[in-house]
């Protein structure tokens, strides 16, 4: 693979964008898991410390560089949602 989005033709970057979809959907996974068996406030804990974690640079300061890929994690998380009351008022 390329080491940066610059050289990846065409199917390399639809490869990436694969990945990151699937990526995002483990962590909706993740987030639905939480809520079934540990409960909606969990999760809603778990969505907020991941944005606050993501939003100071402690899961990945790199993320902070370049302002219209943060801000595209940020919505992304932000949109994660189970059925939940709780999740509909934070995100």
């Amino acid at each position: 693979m390329a080491d940066n989005m610059e050289e990846m033709a065409g199917p390399e970057l639809e490869q990436v964008k694969i990945i990151l979809n699937t990526l995002y959907l483990c962590i909706e996974y993740a987030v639905r898991h939480v809520a079934k068996h540990e409960g909606p406030e969990a999760a809603s804990d778990l969505k907020a410390n991941m944005l606050k974690a993501l939003e100071s640079g402690d899961i990945d300061m790199a993320l902070l560089e370049e302002t219209k890929t943060f801000e595209l994690v940020i919505s992304k998380i932000e949109q994660l949602t189970w059925d939940d009351p709780i999740s509909e008022g934070q995100g």
